[in-house]
C-alpha cells in the first residue's frame, strides 16, 4: 500500500508555517567572516596560534591551518584556473553494494567497482570496466562472533576497494600521458571505526592503495561534491580573532561567534565561478596519524581546497581533499584544478565531474540487477539440494506483497 498522502497534507502545510518563522539569514556572522578572511593576521601570528593549539595544553581544534614553508598560499587568496594541459588521462573510480540480509536463507554481500578513464585532449574511446566481488564465505559474510556484519563493515570494505582499484588501474597507466589525475568520489581522510570488522587491516589496506598511486604518479584528489557539514575554515577565522588567554578558555570544537556558518556559506560569498581557495590541512589527531603513523609519512598528511564549480546555468561549492604529495607540487595543484573546471563543464546544466558521473553509473546495482543476482543465488542453491524459500514468515509476507507482480515487455 502506498502513503495516504492526503493524510499529510495539513501536516506539511504546518511544516510551511515553521519554516516562515525560522531565521535563515546569516547576516552579521557572514559578514563577520568575510572581513575576518580578507584581514588575517601575519603569517608569523597565525604559525604562532597553530603552535598554541597544537600543543599539550590544548585540545579540541579541528579546523583548518595553512601550509608550511615554500608551499605557503595566503588564507585569504583565491586562484582563477589556469588553462587546462594539452592532454592529460583522468581515471574515476566509484562503488555500490548489496549489503547482506539477515532475512535471506543463504548470506552474501556484492561490492561493485566501477571504473572510467577518460582521455583529455587525445582522440581516443574512453575506456570503462567494473569489478564486481560477491561475498559469501562465512569468515567475510559473518563477523567473529557468528553475526552478520554490519552494512557499516561493507561500506568500509567498498571504501577500501575502490582505491585499491584505482591504484592498480593508475599503476597500470602510469606510462599514459601526462599529468594522471586519478579521481575518488569523497573525502580521502578516511578512518574505520572499531567496530568495523577488520579495522585495523582495512586501515592498512587503505594506506597501501594510498602508496600505490603515488607510486603511479597520480595527482589523487577526492572529490566531495556536498561539503555542507564541513566548518574548517570557518573554525580557523574565529581562532585567529583570540587572543592568546582566550585561546586556552574557549571552545574550540565550535565556531564561537561565527557558530552555524559553514563554509560553503563563506566561499559561496568570496569565489567567483572557477575559482579556489588556497591550499589548508585539517588539523585532527586523524590526520596526524596519517603523518605519522605506521604506513604513513609526512606524504600522505591530506590537505584540501575548496572551489566554486559552474555550468555557466547554477555554481556549487566542493571540497577538494589531496594528498601532500600533490598539495606540494605546484603545477600539480594547478593541473588539477584546471582539469577539474573543465570536467565540470561538460555536463550541460550540471557542474560535477564527467568522469566522476560516468563511473558512478558503471557502479550502479538497480533493483532489477539486485532481483537477478538473488534468483542466480536461489538457482544455484536448489542445485545443491537447499531451499531457497525457507524465509522467515515475516520475509516471507513481504517477498508475497512486494514481489508478487509479475513484469511483462515488449519483444522486439
Amino acid at each position: 500500500m502506498s502513503l495516504e498522502f492526503n493524510k499529510i497534507v495539513e501536516q506539511v502545510q504546518k511544516f510551511g508555517s515553521m519554516l516562515d518563522a525560522l531565521d535563515f539569514d546569516l547576516g552579521d556572522r557572514l559578514t563577520i567572516a568575510v572581513e575576518r578572511f580578507y584581514n588575517p593576521p601575519p603569517l608569523e601570528k597565525i604559525q604562532e596560534r597553530v603552535e598554541l593549539v597544537q600543543g599539550p595544553s590544548i585540545s579540541g581544534y579541528r579546523g583548518a591551518i595553512p601550509l608550511e614553508g615554500e608551499n605557503y598560499e595566503e588564507v585569504s587568496a583565491t586562484f582563477p584556473p589556469l588553462p587546462a594541459p594539452d592532454s592529460a588521462v583522468i581515471i574515476a573510480a566509484d562503488g555500490s553494494q548489496i549489503y547482506a540480509s539477515e532475512q535471506s536463507p543463504i548470506h552474501y554481500y556484492l561490492i561493485n567497482i566501477g571504473l572510467f578513464v577518460y582521455h583529455h585532449g587525445i582522440a581516443r574511446t574512453p575506456q570503462q570496466l567494473t569489478i564486481p566481488k560477491l561475498a559469501y564465505h562465512k569468515s567475510e559474510v559473518h563477523d567473529p562472533t557468528g553475526r552478520i556484519v554490519s552494512n557499516r563493515t561493507v561500506d568500509a570494505r567498498r571504501t577500501v576497494r575502490e582505491m585499491q582499484e584505482l591504484g592498480k588501474l593508475a599503476w597500470e597507466m602510469r606510462g599514459e600521458a601526462r599529468p594522471l589525475l586519478a579521481l575518488y568520489d569523497n573525502h580521502l581522510l578516511f578512518g574505520a571505526s572499531t567496530d568495523v570488522v577488520g579495522h585495523k587491516k582495512i586501515m592498512r589496506d587503505y594506506r597501501g592503495a594510498l602508496v600505490h598511486l603515488h607510486d603511479s604518479g597520480a595527482i589523487l584528489a577526492g572529490y566531495v561534491d556536498n561539503p555542507t557539514r564541513s566548518r574548517v575554515v570557518v573554525r580557523m577565522l574565529y581562532l585567529l580573532s583570540l587572543s592568546d588567554e582566550e585561546v586556552m578558555r574557549a571552545d574550540l570544537t565550535g565556531g564561537g561567534d561565527l557558530e552555524g556558518l559553514k563554509d560553503v556559506h563563506l566561499f559561496n560569498a568570496i569565489l567567483e565561478p572557477g575559482e579556489r581557495s588556497a591550499v589548508m590541512v585539517q588539523n585532527s589527531p586523524r590526520n596526524l596519524d596519517y603523518k605519522q603513523g605506521a604506513g604513513g609519512g609526512p606524504s600522505y598528511e591530506i590537505a584540501f581546497f575548496y572551489m566554486k564549480v559552474s555550468s555557466g546555468y547554477r555554481s556549487s561549492i566542493v571540497r577538494v581533499d589531496i594528498p601532500m604529495w600533490v598539495a606540494r607540487d605546484k603545477r600539480s595543484v594547478d593541473e588539477l584544478h584546471a582539469l577539474l573546471v573543465e570536467q565540470c563543464s561538460m555536463q550541460g546544466r550540471n557542474p560535477y565531474p564527467y568522469a566522476l558521473t560516468r563511473a558512478d553509473e558503471l557502479a550502479y546495482i538497480g533493483g532489477r540487477d539486485k532481483n537477478k543476482l538473488d534468483e542466480m543465488i536461489r538457482l544455484e542453491a536448489r542445485k545443491k539440494g537447499i531451499d531457497p524459500t525457507s524465509f522467515s514468515a515475516k520475509a516471507w509476507g513481504k517477498e508475497l506483497a512486494r514481489g508478487g507482480k509479475r513484469r511483462f515487455e515488449m519483444k522486439k
